[in-house]
């Protein structure tokens, strides 16, 4: 009896560990990260330009840099989507790579803090008018 116990305890363990695993149709994480990463930006980029001029469709030029983003990638929007439906299934695994970029946004924002505190050098003094 407790070795049939023992045995569907470890059928449970590893069917649970495999739970989260990406398959290999799908966009693995670090890429999808990149990607995703790709497409926020071009939907911030999008909105911009579609305020900036009252000709610009918002979702037009959405779906056009997506479209350039995928070539860059060398996906297609198939692709992207069947993945982004996987991840958008296993929230822990989404939850990675959001985490990730956001500790990417958090190293960009303070580099970007670091170089507006750095004070002029000495040389660069002289050139400012």
């Amino acid at each position: 009896m407790k070795s049939i116990l023992f045995f569907i305890t470890c059928c449970m363990l590893v069917s649970c560990l495999h739970k989260n695993k990406v398959p290999s149709e799908i966009i693995q994480p670090k890429e999808m990260q990149n990607i995703l990463w790709d497409v926020m930006r071009a939907q911030a980029l999008s909105v911009e330009i579609a305020h900036r001029d009252s000709l610009v469709n918002e979702v037009a030029e959405t779906k056009e840099l997506n479209k350039k983003i995928f070539e860059i990638h060398k996906i297609s929007s198939s692709d992207f989507d069947r993945s982004y439906a996987w991840y958008t299934k296993h929230p822990d695994v989404m939850r990675i790579i959001f985490d990730s970029m956001n500790i990417q946004i958090q190293r960009l924002n303070a580099l970007k803090l670091k170089e507006r505190g750095k004070p002029l050098n000495e040389g660069s003094k002289n050139k400012i008018p």
